[in-house]
């Protein structure tokens, strides 16, 4: 990875009637701006920018005249010489690359820009994938220390005395922001490197766990050789069990048993990103709400298993 695209996002909340007639938000994007940067050397390579048509609703909340540094007169005249998304959306694809790596201040921006995309029917090429980094926690971490209060994007620039000659939440004021704030925490920090945020764990903690990679099918999966031979984390013996159980849609289970360490609960989970799964493997001993689901799961198939049989008999 040598290569970052810096992105900020500027979008209006409207809102439109899905397929089953529900009245729902949806992010419109009114300025997309991103800025190439070598890794290594923080230097600026290339820029992207535009202001883009709304299309979704024509009419701008007051929330976003109140968070965007342009008059109403001036946002409108801004908007209506821009390209719709439908024309700005592959140019911007085309440009970012087949791989790109994204880093934006806070963890929004992406999931925002894909959204578009989805909404406007644009499809991506084969092999597509993208990936991002949020900085702002990557600030709290390595300079505040504070992970409770996340400053904005003024505040940090402020703090760390940088030149705040243009105007914040316009967003290539912004991004030319975010990029300088890399440059600074480069010179600043020791041994500075890009880190993801970790992902907020819930129940019970596994004994271990590991990261089966990506995959074309949800449950492709199990056919990793962790899957298929379990091994006790612990001593390294194989496991005997019965079989892997569904309990949720992205989630299944398997109940083993260790010689030495007894009763073990192996967890499969599959999370989709675009027309991929990313697929982790766990192992617990004490397994919680996940050997409740399991139980639950195996009561519900052995109850359905009756009522087949006793229908088969009775029609017999």
């Amino acid at each position: 990875m040598s290569e970052l695209i810096f992105l900020d996002l500027e979008w209006n909340t409207a809102f439109y009637r899905n397929h089953e007639g529900e009245r729902v938000p949806f992010h419109e994007l009114l300025e997309i701006a991103a800025i190439k940067v070598e890794q290594d050397t923080g230097a600026m390579l290339d820029s992207f920018h535009s202001y883009i048509r709304p299309k979704a609703s024509r009419k701008i909340g007051f929330h976003t005249y109140d968070v965007l540094p342009y008059s109403p007169e001036e946002l409108d005249e801004l908007l209506s010489d821009a390209p719709g998304f439908l024309d700005l959306g592959p140019d911007f694809l085309h440009w970012c690359g087949p791989d790109p790596v994204f880093v934006e201040w806070g963890n929004n921006d992406v999931e925002v820009l894909l959204s578009n995309y989805k909404y406007h029917n644009l499809s991506f090429d084969a092999g597509w994938k993208c990936e991002y980094f949020d900085l702002q926690y990557i600030y709290q971490k390595l300079c505040t220390g504070d992970l409770g209060c996340q400053p904005s994007l003024e505040k940090a620039v402020t703090d760390l005395d940088l030149d705040t000659d243009l105007d914040f939440h316009s967003a290539w004021n912004d991004t030319y922001y975010t990029v300088l704030l890399y440059q600074t925490m480069m010179d600043r920090c020791a041994e500075f490197s890009l880190f993801r945020r970790p992902p907020k764990r819930k129940g019970p903690v596994p004994l271990w766990e590991l990261n089966l990679g990506v995959y074309e099918g949800r449950w492709v999966c199990k056919n990793h050789q962790a899957v298929i031979n379990p091994l006790c984390p612990t001593c390294g013996q194989p496991l005997s069990g019965r079989r892997w159980i569904r309990t949720t849609p992205t989630e299944q289970v398997l109940r083993c048993y260790c010689p030495e360490h007894r009763r073990l609960y192996f967890a499969l989970t599959v999370e989709q990103e675009e027309r991929h799964w990313r697929a982790q493997l766990a192992c617990y001993k004490d397994a919680g709400l996940i050997a409740d689901r399991y139980h639950k799961t195996c009561r519900r198939i052995k109850m359905c298993s009756k009522r087949r049989g006793s229908y088969s008999q009775s029609t017999a």
